[in-house]
């Protein structure tokens, strides 16, 4: 080999290093890169996960408890984390949902309970706070804490009176009509029936504190949906994945299929519209927006 040739090739290999993308270097051993930009979060297998401000929860197939590690987003932060390690948090749930600094869940009795003493120095909290009524699945919203469910009847009900003071509001207002699945974020309240069928709440699109109107039903079929900023996702029966993007119109969807993956359950965090899922095989998945 000649000195030109062996420069030439010393230069190649420092190219070649160096335009490695910065994204790949910062994934750790504990993420793999999967189809359509989706990362494997290693660990634990789960059956619900929610992602917002306040970090991400999950519940295991036993209902317990976790909080993922470094996932507590701080102001400002525009880079959406996949945090570094679960943590289990004390209690029992079956479902839960994150909020701007809060967290509620349900247990398998459909009794309601929120954390308190959640904050950026105690991500984790202090303790579960029971709430009356009863619930099979809560929501809470990312962008202002407006909290909205449905019971075993698959009746609707929104949360009063909750401020920055008063976490878990007053009364409980049932709201007409009849869902299998809620959510609620700045994208307004949406959810879908027993039949699949997809219902946005009219009035509530940037106002999800506000009861909102009537049911507007939109095209498509879905068993699971999340409501993100600007964005919602869902899940249909077979597992397939979609998306859409919501303006000042958000009665209209455009809906996009997300090929390659099969997922259960999607959460949505609205201040980075980062997404969270559990996939077929009960593993937790992330992806840095669409």
């Amino acid at each position: 080999m000649t000195l030109t040739t062996l420069l030439l090739t010393v230069l190649l290999f420092c190219v070649t290093v160096n335009s490695v993308p910065q994204e790949a270097e910062q994934l750790s051993s504990d993420s793999e890169v999967t189809a359509e930009g989706w990362m494997d979060v290693k660990g634990r297998h789960m059956k619900w996960v929610s992602t917002g401000p306040a970090g991400v929860w999950a519940v295991d197939m036993n209902d317990n408890i976790y909080y993922r590690r470094d996932t507590y987003n701080m102001p400002n932060q525009r880079i959406p984390s996949k945090g570094s390690r679960w943590t289990n948090v004390d209690g029992k749930l079956k479902q839960i949902s994150v909020g701007w600094n809060i967290i509620w869940g349900v247990n398998s009795g459909d009794q309601i309970f929120y954390r308190t003493g959640v904050s950026p120095l105690n991500p984790e909290g202090t303790g579960w706070q029971s709430v009356g009524g009863g619930l099979k699945k809560v929501g809470v919203s990312p962008v202002s804490n407006a909290v909205w469910g449905v019971n075993s009847r698959d009746q609707i009900f929104t949360k009063l009176g909750i401020t920055g003071t008063n976490q878990q509001g007053t009364a409980w207002q049932q709201i007409d009509g009849a869902l299998s699945d809620v959510s609620v974020d700045a994208a307004g309240v949406w959810g879908v029936n027993n039949k699949g069928l997809i219902h946005y709440r009219l009035g509530t699109f940037t106002n999800p504190h506000y009861p909102g109107t009537d049911w507007k039903i939109v095209p498509g079929k879905l068993v699971n949906i999340d409501s993100g900023r600007g964005i919602i996702w869902g899940v249909n029966s077979a597992q397939n994945v979609f998306w859409s993007r919501i303006s000042t119109s958000p009665g209209r969807v455009n809906w996009h299929h997300v090929s390659g993956i099969k997922l259960k359950q999607i959460s949505v965090n609205s201040n980075d519209n980062s997404v969270w899922a559990i996939d077929g095989s009960d593993r937790v998945v992330f992806r840095r927006g669409v």
